[in-house]
């Protein structure tokens, strides 16, 4: 008997150095169910207002969960863009019943800088809304006249009728007299020679339209 307890006390003895010794080596892992929940719901939210990594005008990002900032209003829209401002240029063009010219309105970027050049492209590209390519070699001026030469194988000069050819030189004409106060005169020229059609005769430096 005597020796049986002699046993157990040993027994018992080493299991608590087994225990106390492997205390330090125990870690308890604790369940935080209000932190896992906010997490949760932090995913859910920016789930929600995050697309293709961008935010749209009305959201609002949580940026840091554990001192939470919001950013409102925060819009992908660039507020630096302003709409453009045109101005309005009164040209003149042909109607494609009636084959006469008549007044129609241009919008041009403000800031453009009207020139003879600038009139006369706008004209031209009125005209093609028509179905009328004109072909303007080049554009110059000297003293008071706009020169405007044409090129020989394209409308005024070619595939046109007396009249069309006509409506086309005097709305490029008028179109450049009323919007230019510097220049009150328009001569014409086919590849810098004198304007000849089979329907017109002008001299190299004839005046075709003028204010005088």
């Amino acid at each position: 008997m005597g020796r049986f307890n002699k046993k157990f006390i040993l027994f018992t003895i080493i299991t608590c150095i087994l225990i106390f010794s492997g205390c330090d080596k125990i870690h308890f892992k604790t369940y935080d169910a209000s932190k896992e929940e906010a997490d949760i719901a932090l995913d859910q939210v920016n789930d929600e207002i995050i697309i293709d990594g961008q935010v749209t005008s009305e959201d609002v990002v949580v940026e840091d969960p554990e001192n939470p900032k919001l950013t409102e209003g925060a819009s992908t829209v660039d507020s630096n863009i302003q709409p453009v401002t045109n101005t309005q240029l009164t040209i003149y063009t042909i109607d494609s019943n009636s084959g006469n010219i008549i007044p129609v309105t241009a919008l041009i970027p403000e800031g453009n800088e009207i020139t003879p050049e600038l009139i006369v492209t706008t004209v031209v590209e009125s005209m093609a809304d028509q179905s009328l390519m004109i072909g303007i070699e080049n554009i110059t001026t000297k003293d008071a006249a706009v020169i405007v030469s044409f090129y020989s194988d394209q409308p005024p000069l070619m595939g046109v009728s007396g009249g069309i050819e006509a409506a086309i030189l005097n709305a490029i004409a008028q179109s450049l007299l009323d919007n230019l106060d510097d220049y009150s005169e328009v001569i014409y020229r086919v590849e810098g020679n004198a304007y000849v059609s089979d329907y017109y005769e002008l001299k190299i430096d004839e005046v075709y339209l003028g204010d005088n």
